[in-house]
């Protein structure tokens, strides 16, 4: 799973504290939005208050005139139809402050309203003279308390002033329907002299109720407020309004009509429940102010509140910001410079390093830019990320300083024993040519082949140094000839069997390189197979080249063996870092890589190792020269065909010494001028390219009674030794001499540069 960045991580904190502050914020908006509501639903609620207590105003003044007209107070017929306009008009009023509104105190109102539906019966009753006192009283009573009584919010009302005042309204509006109650009840008896019935009793429970709201007023009302009731109830109206209340109190339930006359009962009543209505609408404008004043006071601190939320918000969000530009930016751009180091700058700060033969010392790579925002932390790693590219710069230097010395002195070693094996080997062919004895030759011919190989060892230090070819070849040169230069170079070479080579010649640049990879891979077979068994050799033209195909019969190796070999024979690998078993492939690969050659091992038909070695088309060409001639030129370069009849015989001694293969069914045994068994030929590279089955090994043959082999040898000796002393040409004297000052002008050279 990928980690989490650091840009990941701020953002994680930051979204978190913002989630809280917002959760927090959100319950405190939940408070200023409930705060608005409420002030907001208070004053609307306020205003219905005020309209409906018109309303009930109207209908007090209604009731008194036409309970006073039901009792027999013929001069209130002019004034009911003014009066009855009146409340429709207050009636309509409520209805308009009441549309649009759906919350509870409109639905509450509207479903008291409907009792008024019966008021059309009472002026109807009152109008044709039918109506009774007690029931027009008792329907109008009922209705206005319903209305007067209804619950508009007080109990929900959050601001402890308008509570109060919204009391001090209601128990103002108790008092003045009392007082309306006493004005009808009066003019509904006063025409028959005496209260009817029980009315007395609810005339006095009426005055009781008007007082205990008076007196209960100003506990909740301010001083302001009692001051606008004590004026509304000391005005003479109001105070000839108690004395008739007075009088009624004292008659017992008597009504003397010169005592209370009706019309200035009414009057005097009427113009103090006015008065108590101003003392209202006062209280109702104070209400309202008040409740529009919460309201606006909960708008401005919502607006402040919001706007404070989005400042949070957005300081929040610049400090991410911030955040990403001095912390997640900036290690961003540091870790992509130090990408940039690592990949490309000091590799090639290195490879200066490497390539500087003029002696200059090219400087480290630039320190790490950053920008001027990012953060102290930030600095501080490309600041320690700098020192780290310095030491690493500076151990790559004297790495690479340490192995340029190495390969100076890989070439430098390499050369001196190349130059003393060259002299070795040139010494040891004059004692070739001097002495004639078959032992003695036999013992030199021993030296010159171990001679060879050290040569071989010699040149490997100088490719693996990456130093060129120290022996040119400028003519073509046929691949049987390669190969027996190769054997030569190889220790056990009685081992190796060459089967069917199809003529081809090499282009003379790459003959040296060629020989010594394929010596190479030899002697890697011959050292991995068992000491009884042979290393077969093949070579075929392809379509892409040329095939060799080097097959031993060894344990073999695993897949991952060969993948790892496969990688090392490629060329890519560095044989610093390996093994020193496997310089032998680092030499395979690095002539190959020179040359274009691809060299592969896979596994044998059978069992054992197959390496197959395609060289490509462009390094194969047409012999230019006859094979003397080629014959004549070999001993100045390449050791192989420079003694070609020398291994033609070592080659044919050691395979008259292993096994032959039998010949066919009726047919004698072919044999050469000496004696010795011709082999029949067979395909290795057709075997190991088809992975068909190896064939068993066949019964060894008898060996010809005609020769013994120390014979053959004593014979092939003496007639080498007697081409060499008499039958050598002029030419070739004469190139073995320029092999000599060659040879002597380089140890010259070599002593020299060690010196």
């Amino acid at each position: 799973m990928q980690a989490a960045t650091i840009r990941t991580r701020l953002l994680r904190i930051l979204v978190l504290a913002l989630a809280v502050l917002l959760t927090l914020l959100g319950v405190a908006a939940a408070g200023q939005v409930s705060a608005y509501r409420n002030a907001s639903a208070t004053a609307d609620n306020a205003r219905l208050e005020i309209t409906l207590q018109g309303l009930i105003h109207e209908l007090q003044k209604e009731r008194g005139l036409t309970t006073g007209y039901v009792g027999g107070v013929k001069e209130f017929a002019g004034k009911l139809p003014a009066q009855r306009k009146a409340t429709d008009t207050a009636r309509d009023r409520l209805d308009q402050a009441l549309r649009g509104r759906s919350d509870a105190a409109a639905g509450s109102v509207r479903e008291s309203l409907g009792r008024l539906g019966g008021l059309a019966g009472i002026r109807k009753h009152a109008d044709d003279h039918t109506g009774v006192v007690k029931d027009t009283f008792d329907y109008f009573t009922t209705t206005i308390t319903v209305l007067d009584r209804l619950d508009l919010g007080i109990g929900d009302v959050h601001d402890a002033t308008l509570r109060d005042a919204y009391q001090v309204l209601q128990i103002l509006g108790n008092a003045k329907e009392f007082t309306g109650e006493e004005r009808a009840i009066v003019l509904g008896s006063v025409r028959a002299g005496q209260f009817q019935g029980d009315d007395y009793s609810r005339f006095m429970e009426i005055r009781a109720g008007r007082l205990a709201a008076l007196d209960a007023f100003p506990r909740s009302a301010t001083d302001a407020q009692q001051r606008r009731l004590d004026a509304a109830m000391t005005t003479p109206d109001a105070e000839r309004a108690l004395a008739y209340e007075d009088t009624a109190v004292k008659g017992g339930g008597k009504l003397k009509w010169n005592d209370i006359p009706p019309m200035q009962w009414w009057d005097a009543m009427t113009s103090t429940i006015n008065g108590l209505r101003d003392v209202q609408v006062s209280l109702g404008t104070d209400v309202e102010d008040r409740a529009s004043a919460l309201e606006g006071t909960a708008q401005r601190d919502l607006l402040l509140f919001l706007l404070l939320a989005l400042g949070t918000v957005a300081a929040l969000g610049a400090l991410a910001l911030d955040c990403v530009r001095s912390v997640s930016a900036p290690l961003a751009e540091l870790a992509q410079q130090a990408r940039e180091v690592a990949g490309e700058r000091l590799p090639k700060a290195v490879s200066a390093v490497q390539d500087g033969s003029s002696g200059e010392h090219p400087g480290p790579p630039a320190p790490l830019a950053v920008s001027g925002r990012a953060g102290a932390e930030v600095k501080e790693v490309a600041e320690a990320f700098d020192r780290v590219q310095q030491a690493a710069y500076d151990l790559a230097t004297e790495q690479a300083v340490l192995r340029r010395n190495t390969t100076d002195s890989l070439v430098s070693l390499g050369r001196r024993n190349q130059n003393l094996v060259r002299r070795q080997i040139s010494f040891i062919n004059r004692l070739e040519h001097e002495d004639a004895d078959p032992a003695t030759l036999a013992n030199l011919f021993e030296l010159d082949h171990l001679a060879t190989r050290m040569r071989r060892n010699a040149e490997s230090l100088l490719v693996l140094a990456g130093e060129s070819s120290p022996r040119p070849w400028s003519t073509p040169l046929s691949i049987t000839d390669v190969l027996r230069a190769s054997l030569a170079e190889v220790e056990e070479y009685r081992r190796v069997t060459l089967r069917r080579v199809e003529p081809a010649h090499l282009t003379g640049s790459v003959v040296a390189e060629i020989a010594h990879l394929l010596a190479e891979l030899i002697e890697n077979a011959l050292s991995f197979s068992p000491p009884d068994s042979d290393v077969e050799i093949e070579g075929r033209r392809t379509s892409a080249g040329y095939l060799v195909a080097i097959v031993d019969h060894g344990l073999g190796m695993d897949a991952q063996a060969i993948a790892e070999a496969n990688v090392r024979l490629s060329g890519t690998a560095s044989f610093m870092a390996e093994p020193t078993r496997f310089l032998g492939h680092f030499v395979v690969g690095a002539l190959a890589r020179k040359c274009g050659i691809e060299v592969r091992l896979g596994e044998a038909p059978a069992a054992g190792v197959v390496a197959r070695v395609l060289v490509p088309v462009n390094l194969l060409t047409e012999a230019t020269a006859t094979p003397k001639q080629a014959a004549a030129a070999e001993p100045a370069t390449v050791p192989a065909p420079r003694k070609e009849s020398d291994e033609t015989q070592l080659v044919s001694v050691a395979a008259e010494a292993r096994p032959e293969q039998p010949q066919k069914k009726g047919a004698s045994a072919a044999r050469t001028r000496n004696g010795l068994v011709k082999r029949p030929q067979r395909s290795a590279i057709s075997e190991a390219v088809s992975e068909t089955d190896r064939p068993s090994r066949p019964a060894p043959a008898e060996r010809t009674p005609d020769r013994s082999p120390e014979e053959v040898s004593g014979m092939l000796a003496t007639l080498r030794s007697a081409h060499m002393r008499g039958g050598i040409s002029v030419e070739k004297e004469k190139q073995k001499e320029k092999e000599q000052e060659q040879a002597q002008t380089s140890e010259a050279r070599t002593e020299e540069d060690g010196e």
